[in-house]
């Protein structure tokens, strides 16, 4: 069992929604432009998490490509990524209603995201949960991001919180390591973009397989 928290923290992809077709349709179209093959979802879903940039990366990789321009490449499927990041993204079971119930109880809520802000608010907003936030932290609000531990750092600042009186909620190793490095607890779900991996490897202070046992944590 938790204690109450001031404030808890969610990652966005694998998490609280499910983007993994979308950033698969822009992955395989920004190859389609360079004339390379599409690569499948389940591979793509074990290279969400870590930003466009590496994404990208891992993509030209698997194809053994090293004539493409990757801060080209990367720029190309951003914009396109901007076009159909709502195409068919959703919320995870209960993401809503987890966030509502934690807002009325008075819990601070933070984002921390390794997603760009132009990306992300408009997810937010397309699945009316941006104004449930607290704060949001994306991958280019600041110089670094996750896994280290400035952004999550940032977040608890904002909501001037401590943060070792709040948890963080991720999917993926990357989320692990960045509560362990800020100092916080760590809960994971088992359903999300762990490359591959089962999250347990990680070993998170509570694995849940639907984002309502968060409340269930301290209540």
């Amino acid at each position: 069992m938790f204690t109450y928290p001031t404030w808890v923290g969610f990652d966005l992809d694998g998490t609280l929604v499910s983007t993994a077709e979308d950033i698969a349709y822009a992955l395989n179209t920004t190859l389609n432009h360079y004339y390379l093959p599409d690569i499948e979802l389940a591979l793509v879903k074990t290279w969400i998490g870590n930003g466009t940039t590496k994404l990208t990366e891992r993509a030209l990789d698997f194809h053994n490509n090293t004539n493409i321009d990757r801060a080209e490449a990367t720029r190309l499927l951003e914009t396109i990524y901007d076009d159909c990041v709502t195409r068919s993204s959703s919320l995870f079971s209960n993401a809503k209603t987890t966030l509502q119930s934690l807002h009325q109880q008075r819990i601070k809520l933070a984002l921390v995201t390794n997603k760009n802000t132009s990306h992300t608010h408009k997810l937010l907003e397309h699945l009316e949960i941006k104004t449930m936030f607290d704060t949001i932290v994306c991958a280019d609000t600041l110089k670094k991001k996750k896994p280290d531990p400035l952004p999550l750092y940032t977040s608890v600042n904002n909501m001037n919180c401590e943060v070792q009186d709040g948890f963080y909620v991720g999917d993926s190793i990357n989320d692990v390591a960045t509560a362990r490095n800020a100092g916080c607890k760590v809960v994971t779900v088992d359903y999300g973009y762990n490359h591959g991996n089962p999250i347990s490897q990680s070993e998170p202070d509570a694995i849940i397989s639907d984002l309502s046992e968060v409340l269930a944590l301290f209540n």
